[in-house]
């Protein structure tokens, strides 16, 4: 249960350190005096987003801690999953600094908001008019159906058995556009392939060519030229180099035993007779092979044109990045093979994953309208005791087709207050008091399904006076047998019931507003309801009234 609230700093409250004990606690005070704030400040430790406007003092941070005992709660798996130590008194605390940003604790570990509505929802339940508000919304309804059918598990089964199910739809969906994709360039590529694999293309072959087609354009030059040097080193010319360089051989051989230098002289000349001798060969080989050919020089140019115009219509600069385009069509053609294969067995995993989550959804429907009867039941009778004697409540559970978080069903909840008239939609007929009285009930029922420690009522008691709100007061009381339960109202009658009455009220000092709380005697308590019975121009009989109210409501 909620043991403690302290707030610094937040709104028009400077400080406050409130005690909370087992029970039914009675919050009261007048219209603006704080008490909204209060539920402000708690709602932040629920994990609620706060910002620089919560600031009393806009130079100081804002920091909200409550404790909560949680010894039997079974909470230690939960805070072991977020790696939380274990505390039977644990603190949850919130902190809002100067710039806006917000950090939360529990048991002094960081934490992120997440984490903190994960916790805290199983500590704290705030009912307010603005629940009540919820009741038109189907989300709302539906959670409200499966906290009493207890779907936790189911749902969590059924939530997960759906994402498993929409990941492999998207991935079929994105597997599906790759193969229309593909589908599209399929014969594109084919073509490609084919007129590449046709080209017979070879990564190194357009430098030959074009060397091949420049000997080809010049043979005549060339062939000219070549004969001209080997009929200077023609040995059959007596003029010719070869026939000096003999004659030079020839000097030297006759010196070469007169010394190193003359020695030198013979080598360098027979190296040099030697190397003249193979160029000789070489260039008449060469200017034999030479040949003039003009068929074989068009089929070089047609060559080289064909790989110009693969590389250009490709966009690619030379033969051998034509074959890496080739190896790459290769694969996607390749590719596209497999993923029609792949496909078909995603197709059939696809539809096994969605007949497993409709299964479940059916599980959850069963589930849902097997609690109606009984959930109908308890509130019927307890929306008699609250004096809707004639009121008749039913729930329509209907099964759609379409696959959501919260399962495949639409429920909506149908209220008659009068004998004769038709149950209809709640949300367009019931008024804002019997709205009040119908989620009271609700809560009261689903608090029983569910160990919940603390439960708050935020003002839900608009629109109803009188026995009624004694009435609601009562059942109060006996939500407070098993639960913690804290009550913010205006309702003297529902104030009585308390076994624990706190007062929130406003102070001006040095022409600074501030809110206070402080707990009421009995004495206080009986002067207190009898001004929320009367006003502040309270009269005896008014005290005598509220005296009695607290004695009858105590028992």
């Amino acid at each position: 249960m909620l043991t403690s609230l302290q707030i610094e700093n937040y709104a028009i409250i400077k400080s406050l350190k409130i005690p909370f004990h087992e029970g039914l606690t009675a919050i009261t005070g007048e219209t603006g005096a704080g008490k909204s704030i209060l539920m402000g400040a708690l709602s932040l430790i629920l994990g609620n987003r706060a910002d620089t406007d919560v600031l009393f003092d806009k130079s100081r941070k804002c920091i909200v801690e409550a404790a909560f005992d949680i010894r039997n709660l079974g909470l230690q798996p939960w805070l072991n999953q977020f790696d939380l130590d274990y505390q039977d008194d644990t603190l949850i605390r919130r902190e809002i600094n100067e710039h806006g940003k917000s950090r939360a604790f529990i048991n002094d570990t960081p934490v992120n908001l997440n984490t903190l509505k994960t916790i805290s929802s199983f500590l704290v339940d705030i009912h307010s008019q603005h629940q009540t508000l919820m009741l038109q919304n189907a989300g709302f309804r539906l959670q409200l159906i499966d906290q009493f059918a207890k779907n936790r598990e189911l749902l969590k089964t059924y939530q997960q058995a759906l994402h498993q199910w929409r990941t492999k739809r998207n991935e079929l969906d994105a597997l599906k556009q790759k193969c229309e994709q593909a589908a599209l360039k399929y014969d594109y590529n084919t073509f490609t392939i084919g007129e590449l694999e046709k080209a017979a293309i070879q990564p190194d072959e357009q430098a030959l060519i074009e060397q091949r087609i420049k000997e080809l354009t010049h043979a005549e030059s060339i062939k000219s030229h070549l004969y001209n040097a080997a009929m200077l080193l023609s040995e059959q010319d007596g003029d010719n180099i070869l026939h000096m360089l003999k004659t030079v051989q020839n000097e030297c051989h006759a010196l070469e035993n007169l010394g190193n230098d003359y020695e030198n002289f013979r080598q360098r000349v027979d190296n040099l007779l030697a190397e003249t001798q193979d160029l000789s060969y070489e260039i008449s080989k060469k200017s034999e092979q030479t040949e003039i050919n003009p068929e074989l020089l068009e089929q070089l140019n047609e060559r080289l044109d064909l790989l110009f115009s693969l590389q250009n219509k490709h966009h690619v600069r030379d033969n051998e990045e034509l074959l890496a385009l080739l190896e790459s069509l290769r694969k996607e053609v390749a590719s596209y093979s497999d993923d029609r294969g792949q496909l078909a067995e995603m197709e059939k995993e696809t539809s096994r994953l969605e007949n497993t989550v409709r299964e479940l959804a059916k599980k959850v429907t069963a589930s849902r309208k097997e609690a109606v009867p009984t959930l109908v039941n308890a509130m019927e009778e307890r929306l008699r005791k609250l004096g809707m004697t004639e009121s008749r409540f039913c729930v329509d559970v209907q099964d759609t087709d379409e696959l959501r978080e919260s399962g495949s069903d639409v429920v909506t909840f149908l209220f008659s207050g009068n004998a004769g008239i038709a149950p209809a939609d709640m949300s367009k007929i019931a008024s804002g008091g019997e709205m009040s009285r119908i989620m009271l009930c609700l809560k009261s029922i689903i608090t029983d399904s569910m160990f919940l420690p603390t439960i708050i009522f935020d003002e839900i008691d608009t629109g109803i006076s009188g026995e009624t709100a004694s009435k609601v007061g009562q059942m109060m009381q006996q939500l407070a047998d098993k639960h913690q339960v804290i009550t913010i109202t205006h309702l003297p009658q529902i104030a009585a019931r308390g076994q624990h009455h706190y007062l929130v009220y406003k102070q001006v000092i040095d022409n600074q507003t501030y809110t206070h709380i402080k707990t009421l005697n009995t004495q206080e308590r009986e002067q207190m309801l009898a001004t929320m019975m009367s006003g502040e121009n309270r009269t005896e009989t008014a005290v005598a009234s509220a005296r009695e109210l607290l004695k009858s409501s105590q028992k």
